[in-house]
């Protein structure tokens, strides 16, 4: 952990600001671990868990966004605004009340998608790729489809490679692709418009969508 400190007091433990309120992600991850790395400037350094696991990918870049404020002001010589990390604390409660959920703050109240909703959208938006005849929403990646099976067992969308966070989501799609068509192609299109897709109909900002061409089938 960094010894850098959020609100500007060189001679202040930052350990308690760093304290999220509790809970794990789906896939058995302890948040205030990964808003520790995220308040270490290392969001985007992945373990060995990470690299495979769309809900640490989604939670470490949303985390990642989230901090930033705090990180900027940490490296200049002033003092934060008293409420800020208490602002940034309360906004993080918000994101693990539900893990199954996106979270969009509106001035009405807020938004909430279901991964399962994000999975159908996705899944539905691969499979308008020309050249595309099977889409599945996970992964046949062995060490993802274990992860994907434990964290969505009890889940009501089972067996869905989506995680979520926030306005983030990293989503896994495994496709069977139509002989003939040229593989990369096809890939690079369902990653576009699947992140068209889930920016428009849902307003996600950080989307990744990783493709597996799993297979390719006859024309007919």
């Amino acid at each position: 952990m960094s010894n850098e400190v959020p609100h500007g007091d060189p001679g202040a433990d930052p350990a308690p600001l760093l304290r999220a309120p509790g809970g794990r992600l789906a896939c058995g991850a302890d948040i205030d671990d990964l808003l520790e790395q995220a308040a270490d400037r290392n969001a985007t350094e992945f373990d060995a868990h990470q690299e495979d696991c769309p809900h640490c990918r989604a939670a470490l870049t949303e985390l990642g966004d989230l901090w930033t404020p705090i990180l900027a002001l940490a490296s200049i010589p002033i003092t934060a605004p008293p409420a800020l990390t208490a602002t940034v604390m309360r906004r993080l409660a918000q994101l693990l009340h539900d893990v199954w959920y996106t979270l969009e703050p509106t001035g009405a109240g807020s938004i909430r998608v279901a991964a399962r909703t994000v999975a159908v959208l996705a899944r539905s938006a691969a499979m308008r790729v020309p050249g595309v005849s099977i889409a599945f929403g996970r992964s046949t990646h062995e060490p993802l489809a274990t992860l994907t099976d434990t964290a969505t067992r009890h889940h009501r969308y089972p067996h869905t490679a989506v995680g979520i966070l926030g306005q983030t989501a990293a989503i896994e799609l495994t496709l069977a692709v139509t002989y003939g068509e040229p593989i990369n192609d096809v890939a690079r299109e369902v990653q576009r418009r699947v992140i068209n897709e889930l920016r428009d109909a849902i307003g996600l900002h950080h989307i990744t969508i990783n493709v597996t061409a799993d297979d390719v089938v006859g024309p007919s």
